[in-house]
């Protein structure tokens, strides 16, 4: 029986922004290769260097999850090194947090395992990651 996937944000979106980004980064790296301009180069790799940690760092969580019989996979995207297969028994909880400078929109996470999603504001997006919850008590054979 195939896995049941959830998309908490658009994958294809954050897919598109990660490699427009790393094409912009890419493009000035190959222009300082071509015109053989040392400081454009080095620029261009700290910026490729700051693209590949940014998609990769605890600031963007994933946005798309499968829960299925081997396991719940969690995917980040195209550019990240964080895509996993998590166990099915991974503990899970739904977070609310404070957005904004001003602290004054919910917004809401779920956690899976060691692992956190993009955040969702609304009623409608906290019922999307507690059915994401509800389908890994359903796999693993829990209330």
């Amino acid at each position: 029986m195939p896995g049941q996937v959830f998309i908490i944000k658009s994958l294809l979106v954050q897919n598109t922004i990660m490699l427009i980004s790393l094409g912009l980064v890419t493009a000035f790296l190959a222009a300082g290769i071509v015109k053989k301009r040392p400081k454009q180069i080095g620029v261009a790799l700290l910026w490729v260097g700051i693209v590949v940690w940014f998609f990769n760092s605890a600031y963007f969580g994933f946005s798309a999850v499968t829960v299925g019989p081997q396991g719940i996979r969690v995917d980040y995207g195209i550019l990240s090194l964080q895509n996993d297969l998590l166990p099915i028994h991974s503990p899970w909880e739904v977070e609310t947090a404070f957005s904004d400078i001003r602290k004054l929109k919910k917004v809401y996470a779920i956690k899976i395992g060691d692992r956190r999603s993009m955040r969702v504001r609304g009623a409608d997006g906290r019922a999307l990651l507690e059915g994401i919850g509800a389908a890994i008590d359903r796999w693993r054979g829990g209330p």
